[in-house]
């Protein structure tokens, strides 16, 4: 592990001599340490607090348009995706993605594959109890971590304890567990698990009890792996009504850091820290806001937790894992909230783009977004394209020098994205909720070179575009073509006149952290050709459109259409197609660089018919007037029950539905409820005999359409001889056991029914009874 920061643009090194050179040797695709983005990913759900009634989802983001495929290989489960650049695609995934018990090797591992850097997040969640976390791609992953989750929780019976999961990624890979806790199984803390594994297999493990904190188990393997930490159901170290589900994927330990940022969660509101050491003779110092500090001496495996309400800087002289902890509601005092939790990142693993998605699901009111940089970056960071300094005047600055500043945004649901022009950005995206919510981390990285931005070539005596994507003010490049032939712009032109290969060299410098890359690429030089695009007929409104270019060898496509729609596939399909996506869309082939000339195709969308049949109501069949539904002027009708006239009569209660088809043969249902509900009817009789001769032997209450009664019975002295809320129950004349005198009685009714237009009334009646003999 090799860890450096930045002066004056020049690199301070650890004691660690040659980091630089085994940086670019071990790092592929050419990125610069740990980052979030990329084409295969691993991952499965830890066990909920609710089992098989959880939702669990995949969100998957990029910076471009790009698909791929979601799939579980070992259990038979696969479907596909597209992303739009900066925007978010969610999947649900099946029962089985949940992992169930301790110490049973399953086969529910997910694999995330994508053409393009894509970025993968997981949420889980269910009635309150809700959890997500970024996902690191396998370029990311490592054999070595340590867990950090948290201590369980017992009620109703029943333990709900710390957990943590390990997911291989490739086969036969060998994995050792020093537990630090006891375990369902019978295990105890100190001892070792050893296991085997194969792609898509995982291997869970649960505490024994509710005390029993997995945090500190060390884990390392022959081949890189994934680990989650986390807890069922928690109420953290507060045991209160606030709990959750705990889910986060543990950071390898070659890529833990020396200096973090942190921000609370809600303003004033104790948050709760861990901090993990790798090495023994570990310090920490945590700086807060207020100028005070506090300082941790930690050997291997150990942690410390604390509680701190601030923005906070966090240095150590060995690396250190930093989880930070939301306080539940009423544990923090705040107006929303509930168990979550994430791992900070460095301070040095940022990124110059950052999409995060802010979710709605689980009953979350307020979402938030914080976000790190250096300070001197301030006016080179936007959020969803607009400066952050515009969006709030409330930057925290922190460090030693103030050389950090943190801004917390409140946001809308959806996607949203962070940029840096600068040396880049962290962010982490949480939201809030009545005994609710959720964080996770937006990844990170050194600051990323994109995959080669050379281009394939281009065609015969036409512009060949240069752009390197890279600020300039961060990035110095150089571009080399041959001898005398040196370009230190980042974007320009150059046109070649000649069919054939042309190399060109290209020399980055990131002036951030003081690294170089080198790349390198044979332009192909071709000439222009054509493409046609196949012919299509009109659609309505919801239907699947697909799009048809002809073949052009070795091409790859892309298409452009209203609404910035784009595709890079030959015959793309539209889903769900509007009106409002009418239009014309072009093609072109590209071959090495070549463009072919474009070619176009007209997409015409009918719009869906719209039957109306009301909000429904009540009706009674005993009154006079019908109630005719008509849903509109159409070509056909197909109603629930059968028919297929223009309007259908109500005749009983239930739901209605009706699916029309308009000229074109497009379709649209709509549906409505009816409820019988007649006006409320009854009657008292006001004389009986209750001789036992089985005719008017009883007395009472007798109605139709009633919501409630309370019938009561009084006699000439005011005595209750008889009471009841049951409609079925009659007077047999008997009080306490005896028979009642004749005479008048007086009877007292509390009515709740029906009026004639399904409204709820109360009223209360009065009457008299003759008892006889």
């Amino acid at each position: 592990m090799y860890y450096f920061c930045v002066s004056n643009n020049r690199v301070l090194r650890n004691q660690f001599g040659l980091f630089l050179a085994l940086l670019l040797i071990q790092i592929p695709d050419h990125t610069f340490g740990q980052t979030n983005e990329g084409r295969e990913f691993w991952f499965s759900f830890l066990e909920h607090r609710n089992p098989r009634e959880n939702t669990k989802v995949v969100m998957i983001t990029s910076r471009f348009n790009t698909r791929g495929t979601v799939s579980s290989p070992l259990g038979g489960f696969s479907q596909s995706f597209t992303v739009a650049a900066n925007q978010v695609t969610i999947l649900e995934l099946p029962e089985f993605a949940e992992t169930f018990g301790s110490e049973t090797i399953s086969d529910n591992g997910f694999k995330v594959t994508s053409d393009d850097l894509v970025s993968v997040y997981i949420h889980q969640y269910h009635s309150f109890r809700a959890e997500a976390t970024v996902v690191l791609p396998v370029s990311s992953i490592g054999n070595e971590y340590y867990a950090l989750s948290y201590q369980g929780y017992f009620t109703e019976g029943q333990i709900f304890p710390s957990q943590l999961i390990v997911v291989a990624s490739e086969d036969d890979t060998n994995i050792s567990i020093d537990l630090k806790g006891n375990t369902q199984s019978g295990k105890f803390a100190g001892q070792t698990i050893n296991i085997t594994l194969d792609a898509g297999q995982t291997y869970q493990i649960q505490g024994r009890d509710e005390y029993d904190d997995l945090s500190g188990s060390y884990i390392i393997g022959d081949q890189n792996f994934s680990v989650f930490c986390g807890a069922r159901y928690t109420a953290l170290n507060c045991f209160r009504s606030g709990r959750d589900n705990l889910l986060e994927q543990a950071f390898p330990v070659s890529t833990w850091g020396d200096r973090f940022v942190s921000a609370p969660f809600q303003t004033g509101i104790n948050d709760i820290f861990r901090i993990l050491a790798s090495e023994n003779g570990t310090e920490a110092e945590i700086i807060y806001q207020d100028g005070s500090s506090s300082s941790y001496r930690l050997n291997r495996g150990q942690f410390v937790e604390y509680e701190d309400s601030q923005h906070s800087f966090i240095q150590s002289n060995k690396p250190i894992l930093v989880a930070q902890y939301m306080n539940q509601l009423q544990c923090g005092n705040g107006q929303n909230g509930d168990p979550s939790m994430l791992y900070l990142n460095s301070v040095l693993q940022i990124r110059d783009t950052v999409t995060l998605y802010n979710s709605s699901f689980q009953n979350i009111e307020d979402n938030f977004i914080n976000i790190i940089f250096r300070t001197i970056d301030l006016d080179n960071v936007r959020f969803d394209n607009q400066p952050v300094s515009s969006l709030t005047s409330d930057i925290q600055l922190l460090g030693r020098n103030d050389e950090f500043a943190s801004v917390t945004i409140q946001v809308g649901t959806g996607a949203h994205t962070i940029t840096s022009t600068g040396c880049g950005v962290i962010a982490k995206a949480y939201g809030l909720g009545n005994f609710e919510s959720y964080a996770y981390s937006g990844g990170a990285r050194f600051s990323k070179i994109n995959a080669s931005p050379i281009p394939e070539g281009g065609c015969l005596n036409d512009t060949v575009f240069f752009d390197t994507g890279l600020p300039a003010e961060r990035f110095a490049v150089q571009w080399v073509f041959g001898p005398g032939d040196t370009v230190t712009d980042h974007v320009f032109t150059k046109m070649y006149d000649q069919l054939g290969s042309f190399p060109a060299d290209l020399f980055i410098h990131d002036q951030c952290f003081d690294l170089f890359d080198t790349l390198f690429k044979e332009l192909q030089i071709t000439l222009r050709q054509s493409v046609q695009t196949e012919p299509i007929d009109y659609f309505c409104q919801g239907e699947e459109a697909q799009l048809g270019a002809t073949d052009v060898q070795n091409a790859r496509y892309q298409w452009r259409g209203p609404n910035e729609y784009f595709s890079e596939d030959q015959n793309p399909i539209i889903n769900d197609v509007r009106p409002n996506m009418n239009g014309t869309y072009q093609v072109i082939g590209i071959v090495s660089g070549c463009a072919t000339f474009p070619a176009g195709v007209e997409l015409e969308v009918k719009p869906a018919p719209e039957p109306e049949l009301g909000d429904g109501g009540v009706f009674c069949p005993e009154l006079a007037e019908p109630i005719k539904l008509t849903p509109g002027n159409f070509a056909e009708y197909f109603w629930s029950d059968g028919s297929t006239l223009d309007e259908l009569v109500v005749f009983e209660e239930g739901m209605i539905s009706v699916q029309v088809s308009d000229e074109f043969g497009c379709m649209a249902s709509d549906s409505t409820f009816f409820e019988q509900k007649c006006p409320t009817k009854f009657t008292v009789p006001n004389i009986f005999s209750p001789n036992g001769d089985g005719q008017n032997d009883e007395i009472g209450f007798y109605g139709e359409d009633v919501i409630s009664i309370d019938f009561k019975i009084y006699d000439v002295w005011g005595n209750e001889v008889f009471a009841t809320t049951d409609q079925q129950e009659k007077w047999n004349g008997l009080y306490r056991n005896r028979e009642a005198a004749t005479g008048v009685y007086t009877w007292l009714l509390n009515l709740t029914g029906f009026r004639e237009d399904g409204s709820v009334f109360t009223e209360k009646y009065t009457g008299t009874i003759t008892l006889i003999r």
